[in-house]
């Protein structure tokens, strides 16, 4: 979802400098024009906070792994869309 997300940016002409700004940019950039739904948007923010959790206090689920999986295939399916319509 990460590099998925940073090619929306870019499609855009705009970079983040981390992953707070990237989500912060996605809402303003694709979320408040209509382009993605906020779904989307919760779905990133919540695999920043699973990755976060899993990555420095080692604490990680199955359960949570599957459902990021399933919204990063759904998150890649729509930022393809999108980014076909820019071209």
């Amino acid at each position: 979802m990460f590099h998925a997300a940073k090619a929306l940016l870019y499609s855009q002409r705009f970079s983040e400098k981390s992953h707070y700004c990237l989500g912060v940019a996605l809402h303003a950039l694709f979320v408040e024009t209509g382009k993605l739904s906020i779904e989307f948007l919760e779905a990133f923010n919540n695999a920043m906070l699973l990755r976060e959790s899993a990555d420095y206090k080692t604490h990680f689920s199955q359960s949570g792994a599957k459902l990021v999986v399933e919204k990063a295939e759904e998150f890649l399916l729509k930022a393809q869309e999108i980014l076909k319509e820019d071209l």
